[in-house]
């Protein structure tokens, strides 16, 4: 049975237009939002008195909004596209957002859990002015080993777990995935098998698990400045690999580090990572962090041959079919939420607070403007830019200019940033190589946007 005052659910709407479900509980000052691991239902936890037991805990530093992310619980199902659900950490980011704008929360913590330190990582370095302190338990940037990362877990193993955690899905096996030793809790494990079964469908889990290997944040660590919190275990987990949280601390500045030893389950019991988490959150915060340097996705575009083409139009002609283009890419900007930084001449720069909508961005730029007669090129790279009033500048806009100049007519070329952060968009990408970029002082490799893959309506 539900606990008897467990908080009302609430709705927040996603700029798709999209429901969340979210609660609010407790009272003061201070707000904390609680992003949770794959499997969520806001109503349901509220039934198991371990799991209450940690909310009030959490709950006792200030006012605690819990939420569950698309195609969990009470909110709307995550949208298909080509026949997956097209759940991103850029759409679970912009959910975070819309439920701290429907709770009124200016500048929350974010407590995080597995999945959710992907949202939360996204989140604190593109919006760093709207998040206080940030928790960061058994998270990683990236899960999947590779030859420049050695503490992910391979593939196989990746199977391996995630064949069996489907089998078991709605019996409660996903339980073990905290502690082994739960599965001795006969109890627990019927409670917890229902849980899942009332939580979300096997065939979402398994898209977001299949999504979790495509996943890879660590470009974005250095631009978090976000006071951190870095909860991990020595050995591990069934889908985390040695030592990925010690690699979130020592590439988020200032980061606190603590390794447990063994299993920890703060929400079946443990205590030992509440109190880690009430130790970080005892002291005043600190609202020194700069909010003039975030991440954001740049886009450039460029009509291209356009001094050949403005002599042959004349002047009437030429400044009539710039007027229709600059209306083409305002109206697409406002489509894709955008915002014009300036006009560059025959193009634009603008930034975006997600990749994949920059990039779709581009794309629709790019195939609008030949209805006008004209060829356009738009090169888009994500990282860190500094806010100069209305303008914006530093290393990642001059990249995203450069890259720019790597793409032909009609073509979207983009860094190999913008491709890890957009993993599961359904966007699909050509390797363009590796390339020297005029004033950079490092190769980047490249990548075209598939002109083969079906454009946005």
């Amino acid at each position: 049975m539900p606990a008897r005052d467990s908080p009302d659910v609430r709705f927040a709407n996603a700029p798709d237009g999209a429901r969340l479900a979210y609660q609010v509980v407790g009272e003061g000052p201070r707000d904390l939002v609680l992003l949770t691991d794959w499997v969520s239902s806001i109503d349901l936890m509220w039934e198991q008195p371990r799991m209450e037991r940690y909310l009030r805990r959490l709950a006792v530093h200030g006012r605690l909004v819990l939420f569950d992310k698309r195609g969990n619980g009470g909110s709307d199902h995550a949208p298909i596209v080509e026949g997956r659900f097209a759940a991103t950490v850029e759409q679970a980011a912009e959910d975070l957002l819309a439920v701290l704008d429907a709770a009124g929360c200016e500048r929350p913590d974010l407590i995080s859990s597995t999945y959710g330190g992907w949202p939360a990582l996204l989140f604190a370095a593109t919006h760093p002015e709207r998040c206080g302190r940030l928790v960061l338990q058994d998270a990683c940037a990236r899960q999947m080993a590779g030859e420049d990362y050695v503490h992910g877990i391979d593939k196989e193993a990746q199977a391996t777990v995630v064949d069996g955690l489907l089998a078991g899905h709605g019996r409660g096996v996903g339980l073990f995935g905290w502690d082994p030793a739960l599965r001795e809790d006969s109890e627990l494990r019927r409670w917890y098998g229902r849980y899942e079964r009332l939580a979300c469908d096997r065939a979402f889990i398994a898209e977001g698990w299949r999504r979790m290997g495509e996943i890879d944040l660590r470009a974005i660590l250095p631009l978090i400045r976000t006071e951190t919190l870095v909860i991990a275990h020595a050995e591990g987990g069934l889908l985390m690999g040695p030592g990925s949280g010690s690699f979130l601390a020592d590439n988020i500045g200032g980061a606190r580090y603590v390794e447990l030893i063994g299993p920890a389950t703060p929400f079946f019991g443990d205590e030992r990572i509440s109190d880690e988490i009430d130790r970080f959150l005892g002291a005043d915060p600190d609202t020194t962090v700069s909010d003039d340097r975030v991440l954001a996705s740049v886009l450039f575009t460029d009509l291209v041959d356009s001094t050949p083409m403005a002599a042959r139009l004349g002047d009437q002609r030429w400044r009539a079919l710039l007027d229709d283009h600059d209306q083409l890419v305002d109206s697409r900007l406002s489509r894709f939420r955008g915002r014009l930084v300036k006009r560059t001449g025959d193009g634009i720069l603008a930034t975006f607070d997600g990749p994949a909508r920059a990039v779709r961005c581009a794309e629709v730029i790019c195939r609008d403007a030949r209805r006008l007669g004209v060829e356009v090129r738009a090169g888009v790279h994500a990282g860190e830019i500094e806010l100069r009033g209305d303008d914006v500048g530093g290393i990642a806009v001059h990249l995203a200019a450069r890259v720019m100049g790597q793409a032909g007519p009609g073509e979207v070329v983009v860094s190999r940033t913008v491709k890890d952060l957009t993993a599961g968009s359904g966007l699909s990408f050509e390797d363009r190589g590796t390339r020297e970029l005029k004033g950079v002082p490092e190769p980047w490799q490249l990548f075209a946007l598939d002109a083969r893959a079906e454009p946005p309506g």
